[in-house]
């Protein structure tokens, strides 16, 4: 037995666990509203935060103290008080932000629940659905995606893909196929408003919200799944938005995505920025990634019979699915950086 090794991982381990503990104190302090006060007001002690914000003392105390631990806090000893920088507010309080992580501090308990029926899964077969995950998963995708759309679809992310935005311009149709809450079709109407753009979803939840959120002229919002969005008349151009790898049958959903493009037609399509084999993946991002695919992603494809295919499928699988959906182009679109995602262009 090698102690040195022994020693190494249980540091490893502490670490997995404070990570847990910390999302959770971080949940508790997102759903009261302590973030967002301390984003808003200088240094304080815990009293005059507890004060300030409305909350009880003793848990204000122990959460920022735990918070101080993780380093998501500062904390001045010789002045007694605790502060939230600018440059971790833009993570944590500040919704506005393209860096707004506050999807995952309300996926990742979310996910967590689902961990005795992933095990059941695990030893009888299947998966839990999507419909037991409840209405906290729909809050924290819609949170985790929305301010990185707004940030970057009108003025970069479509931009990449050459002549686009001036045949948006122009007027074209337009589909968003696992739309969500709506966030990316309801851009692209507003920014265009000579292009007719439909979101499709298979969750009646997300939308309710889609259709209370956003309206338009140009803008509607369609239950269909992607193995069912209508074809006639022909979509010039499609987008999916980290919708592929859930699929039941991602293979169908790509084929049926071809079949409703126009001959001249494109397809843009976001996906988990990861490589297709596991030794490309062993790093911090990677275990999230598998992490929520086997929590999320794969398990609630798995529960309808479906492939499982996962989030970490990589760019050499993505091409190979998209050229046996009969997609003749697939190009991926280095110029749009992002670690977390990578984004292909596609046509028939």
């Amino acid at each position: 037995m090698d102690r040195e090794r022994v020693a190494s991982f249980l540091d490893r381990f502490v670490g997995y666990a404070a990570g847990a503990t910390t999302m959770a104190l971080l949940a508790v302090a997102d759903r009261t509203g302590l973030l967002e006060w301390m984003a808003d007001h200088q240094p304080g002690t815990a009293e005059e935060i507890a004060d300030g914000a409305g909350l009880e003392i003793r848990y204000v105390r122990e959460i920022l103290s735990g918070l101080a631990a993780a380093g998501a806090v500062e904390w001045d000893p010789n002045a007694g008080t605790f502060n939230l920088p600018p440059e971790h507010a833009l993570f944590l309080a500040d919704e506005g932000s393209p860096y707004y992580m506050g999807g995952w501090i309300d996926m990742v308990p979310t996910l967590m629940a689902q961990v005795d029926g992933v095990a059941k899964a695990t030893r009888e077969g299947g998966g839990v659905a999507f419909t037991e995950f409840g209405e906290a998963i729909v809050r924290g995708i819609d949170r985790g995606n929305t301010p990185s759309q707004k940030a970057f679809l009108i003025d970069r992310w479509l931009p990449a893909i050459p002549g686009l935005v001036d045949r948006l311009a122009a007027g074209i149709r337009v589909g968003d196929v696992g739309c969500g809450t709506g966030t990316v079709a309801a851009l692209m109407a507003t920014a265009f408003p000579s292009s007719q753009v439909t979101g499709f979803d298979i969750s009646a939840h997300s939308l309710e919200i889609a259709r209370e959120r956003w309206r338009g002229p140009n803008l509607e919002f369609v239950e269909a799944a992607a193995e069912s969005i209508p074809v006639d008349p022909p979509f010039d151009f499609v987008t999916t938005f980290d919708v592929i790898h859930d699929l039941s049958d991602p293979l169908a959903g790509l084929a049926r995505i071809r079949e409703a493009l126009s001959e001249d037609g494109q397809y843009l399509m976001m996906e988990p920025n990861a490589g297709t084999r596991l030794e490309e993946n062993l790093h911090d991002r990677g275990a999230l990634l598998y992490g929520v695919s086997t929590l999320h992603c794969m398990t609630q494809s798995l529960a309808v019979g479906g492939e499982g295919l996962g989030a970490a499928w990589g760019r050499e699988m993505a091409e190979d699915y998209a050229h046996r959906a009969g997609f003749s182009v697939f190009t991926p679109l280095e110029d749009i950086t992002n670690k977390f995602s990578a984004f292909y262009l596609l046509a028939r």
